[in-house]
């Protein structure tokens, strides 16, 4: 067998690629569709969230550049210390160019579902203009492996 073939089902199993939607409707006002979510990052609504103050470096596999915004529902659970966080937390992560100015996509996890574990979470990141090769789903497969590093998912401090 040619050592290509053995790598062939690794190239299909990681990487961006649209799954199926999860279908879960809305939750805390986001359609957590892949289309909702997308056009939910592109309108900029979360702006208006509790935020860090600005632009900052990060060692996460986002980018260099990022500012990360949460929902009152996971900034509540937060600040009480909660071990695992309620149905409806919703964090969004800015992913900016290297000049810390342009923004070049999103990254969003959204809490669908109680109780802790991969499977409570669908996680997202898109990329501009076209945000068409999203990674999405429920413990997606790329994302949820660092994301265990933190409480219940959430790697992010309060600002």
């Amino acid at each position: 067998m040619r050592p290509f073939a053995l790598l062939l089902p690794l190239l299909f199993a990681c990487g961006p690629s649209s799954s199926v939607d999860e279908g879960l409707g809305v939750i805390q006002e986001l359609d957590t569709s892949e289309q909702g979510i997308t056009a939910f990052v592109q309108s900029g609504q979360y702006r208006s969230w509790l935020a860090e103050p600005s632009v900052h470096e990060t060692r996460a596999p986002h980018g260099s550049k990022v500012r990360v915004f949460f929902n009152d529902v996971v900034a509540q659970s937060l600040r009480d210390g909660n071990a695992t966080h309620p149905v409806g937390s919703i964090l969004v992560k800015e992913l900016f160019e290297d000049d810390g100015k342009t923004v070049r996509g999103h990254a969003l996890d959204v809490k669908i579902a109680p109780g802790s574990g991969k499977d409570t979470w669908i996680f997202y990141e898109g990329f501009g203009p076209s945000y068409s090769d999203n990674y999405y789903g429920r413990a997606h497969a790329t994302c949820h492996g660092c994301h265990s590093d933190g409480k219940d998912y959430v790697t992010s401090p309060l600002p």
